[in-house]
């Protein structure tokens, strides 16, 4: 058993059990897919370590139990189409993928995508599609979607994600608010409109795409 396999296994019953984490799927991904293979080589030793990981300028891989908790709360299943916005390298993109989900993968940095499409196909995920665009746009091409996660902090959902959501569909992502802080949320869509549910306290960093415009007073 290698160093790494050892570190999944200690990931997942020191950082990702603790934390409430219980679908089997998940932590089977979790201890399957490679967390090392989607962060700097140089820093490969330190993948696992218990917080957000620095990804590249403003773009962040979030630490490994929020990452899962997340996922746990999409409840993705077999037949769902999701959008996963802020997709990194494509860990998280990756995890769905072992699950068995389809997973359109959006990223705005180029260099980051590039790294995700080769990192997919390297380890056989069939199932992700890698795809580069402004992050607060979506990806209509292939909506509507099912679900859809938002790997960082936001202060608002931009129209054009709302738009891309099923009736009925869900949006999983964490909630940047001044007087409250960061905390992951649930959004429903019901009759078009959103019903928010909260989950648990957390942080993460805030995506540049989704912080709300300044109002100007005259």
């Amino acid at each position: 058993m290698s160093d790494f396999s050892i570190m999944r296994q200690n990931m997942v019953k020191r950082q990702i059990m603790p934390e409430n984490v219980t679908n089997p799927s998940i932590l089977q991904a979790l201890l399957a897919i490679p967390r090392e293979r989607f962060v700097p080589r140089q820093l490969s030793h330190i993948a696992y370590m218990d917080a957000d990981f620095p990804l590249h300028v403003d773009r962040f891989l979030l630490r490994p139990a929020t990452l899962a908790r997340l996922l746990q709360s999409l409840n993705p299943s077999l037949s769902d189409r999701i959008l996963y916005v802020g997709a990194g390298t494509g860990y998280g993109p990756a995890l769905l993928s072992q699950i068995g989900v389809q997973v359109r993968a959006l990223e705005c940095e180029e260099m980051l995508t590039q790294e995700a499409e080769r990192l997919v196909v390297d380890l056989r995920l069939s199932s992700v599609d890698i795809v580069l665009g402004p992050l607060a746009e979506g990806w209509e091409k292939e909506a509507p979607y099912d679900k859809i996660l938002i790997e960082g902090s936001v202060e608002t959902i931009p129209e054009p994600l709302f738009a891309q959501l099923k009736e009925g569909g869900v949006i999983v992502t964490l909630k940047y608010n001044k007087k409250r802080g960061i905390r992951a949320v649930k959004y429903i869509k019901e009759h078009g409109n959103l019903t928010e549910i909260f989950l648990f306290d957390a942080f993460a960093q805030r995506l540049k795409d989704f912080r709300k415009r300044p109002s100007f007073i005259f």
